[in-house]
């Protein structure tokens, strides 16, 4: 559904998620900080999502997965 660089932004959130919990999840602060600052700044970032709504929409739906079970 995501481009290789996007879908690598989603995992180092998740990475983040595993070890701080919840908290990694709010953007853009997450997005500003090792690692997922070496993907570029918010708005690099955002473009491998297609725009700042659907980076927001991949988080969300990032969220619902994990909280599902």
């Amino acid at each position: 559904r995501y481009g290789s660089e996007a879908r690598g932004i989603l995992n180092d959130l998740l990475d983040k998620y595993v070890e701080f919990g919840a908290a990694q999840f709010v953007i853009p602060e997450a997005l500003e900080v090792p690692p997922i600052n070496r993907h570029g700044n918010v708005i690099q970032i955002a473009r491998h999502f297609g725009g700042e709504d659907k980076l927001v929409d991949a988080v969300q739906q990032l969220q619902t997965l994990l909280y599902a079970a």
